[in-house]
């Protein structure tokens, strides 16, 4: 009896033997991660070249927060990062990375309702003269929510609402594309203004590369809180924006990108020979 329980004691553990020294998943079955390409670190590093700030008399340069990384390859764009900038919880301008003719650009819009500033290397590169946006009331809204849970499904149903085409660079328009909404907002405001009770930004892209976004706030006026909306754009090609089918938006092409009192700004510095031989060639 006692040869008997050892041989069915041996048959148990045999299984568990062999399962620790041969079949068990080693490190090696996991795949690797992929290594982060030249430009994108170089992306990353260039966040600090550039600081903006809400007028000349601010100490404290805004939040930068990259809330989307995208790629488009209708125009043959490998990798490019889009990023806001933010003062008191709410954007004040968006800016588009992205590599072009050797260079790395720092694509500025402003979103502001006022003024802005930008420096590079303590030089004012950037200073619009006007506002970025103009606000205008949501057509037949509701008064934003008590609630932030209930304000956030409020913006959603409000976004689905509106539409924007991309109505291209040439002049017989034959370019003209839909643009589509990503579903989720790139941004939820975390607003800490007195007259800003909440927001969010939504983007129209074209692949993941937003060519326009949709900013809702939640603005105060003299009877409380009212649902606004403005649209940004986000190329140099003609754009529009529609609520339901009206058109309540329209920016022309190629808009000057060189005028630093303008609101849009472009700034572009040559990459390294290491970078520029990372990048996927034409055709590849």
């Amino acid at each position: 009896m006692f040869r008997l329980l050892c041989v069915l004691l041996l048959g148990c553990l045999q299984p568990l033997v062999a399962w620790g020294q041969g079949d068990s998943p080693k490190s090696t079955d996991v795949p690797a991660a992929k290594p982060q390409s030249a430009l994108r670190k170089l992306m990353d590093e260039s966040l600090a070249w550039d600081e903006l700030f809400v007028n000349e008399r601010s100490a404290m340069p805004m939040t930068a927060k990259v809330v989307l990384r995208w790629t488009n390859n209708t125009r043959g764009s490998e990798d490019g990062m889009t990023v806001l900038y933010l003062a008191d919880g709410r954007p004040e301008a968006v800016c588009c990375f992205y590599p072009w003719e050797k260079s790395l650009h720092h694509e500025f819009y402003s979103m502001s309702r006022g003024t802005l500033l930008a420096k590079r290397d303590g030089v004012v590169v950037w200073n619009p003269e006007k506002p970025g946006v103009r606000f205008q009331p949501v057509p037949s809204a509701d008064a934003p929510a008590a609630m932030p849970v209930a304000r956030l499904r409020q913006m959603k149903t409000l976004a689905s609402q509106f539409s924007s085409t991309m109505l291209g660079w040439r002049a017989d328009k034959t370019d003209r594309e839909p643009l589509r909404m990503l579903p989720q907002p790139l941004y939820r405001y975390d607003s800490k203004r007195n007259d800003v009770l909440d927001g969010a930004v939504f983007a129209f892209v074209q692949g993941t590369d937003p060519e326009s976004l949709l900013l809702l706030e939640a603005f105060k006026t003299g009877n409380g809180f009212e649902w606004q909306f403005a649209f940004v754009r986000r190329t140099s090609g003609e754009l529009e924006g529609r609520h339901q089918e009206s058109i309540v938006w329209h920016a022309d092409r190629f808009p000057p990108n060189d005028d630093p009192r303008s609101t849009h700004r472009s700034l572009g510095r040559l990459m390294e020979q290491s970078v520029l031989i990372d990048l996927p060639q034409k055709g590849e």
